[in-house]
């Protein structure tokens, strides 16, 4: 008996066969259980609620036997979620199976995302700086190389005052 109580017993549980077998017995056996105290719940009221006491009550017999039936309700009950929590397990347990299954393909497209954009955002910063250098290197080559500006023919007008803002910054 207390071999089957072991760590080692229930190893074997990590299959999912095993434990699709082992979850459909326990569902089996709660569904038994439950009904036979439904079974039981039925003899017991049929037997409690006919026994007349003289002096009682239209109702008498039905609530003394109610104080009784409740337990085996709660019984019956019981091994029903039982049986729901055996099933829950199974899919449960199937579920996680094929969830870690499919974490290193996951990991790995991560993985590659981030590589991709790590490496998309490297080659657009550097075809910007080149972008930037090269225009710079071309402004500075068309201009005096004493004054390293351009020329003041090309220097155009001022922009016009787009509002009273813009006057009130330009000091007019």
């Amino acid at each position: 008996m207390s071999e089957l109580n072991t760590p080692a017993a229930y190893e074997r549980l990590l299959a999912l066969p095993a434990m699709t077998t082992w979850t459909a017995a326990r569902q089996q056996e709660h569904a038994a259980d439950a009904a036979a105290y439904e079974a039981a719940l039925a003899a017991v009221q049929a037997g409690l609620r006919s026994q007349h006491v003289e002096g009682d009550g239209r109702w008498s017999a039905v609530l003394r036997s109610r104080k009784v039936e409740k337990h085996l309700r709660a019984m019956a009950k019981a091994s029903r979620k039982q049986a729901a929590a055996a099933e829950a397990l199974r899919t449960t347990y199937a579920s996680h199976v094929s969830h870690v299954a499919a974490l290193p393909g996951q990991r790995e497209a991560k993985r590659q995302a981030k590589e991709l954009r790590k490496n998309g955002g490297r080659q657009a910063l550097a075809a910007e700086t080149a972008k930037a250098l090269h225009k710079s290197a071309s402004a500075s080559a068309g201009a005096p190389a004493s004054l390293g500006h351009a020329p003041a023919e090309e220097v155009t007008a001022p922009a016009p005052a787009r509002g009273v803002n813009d006057l009130w910054k330009r000091g007019a």
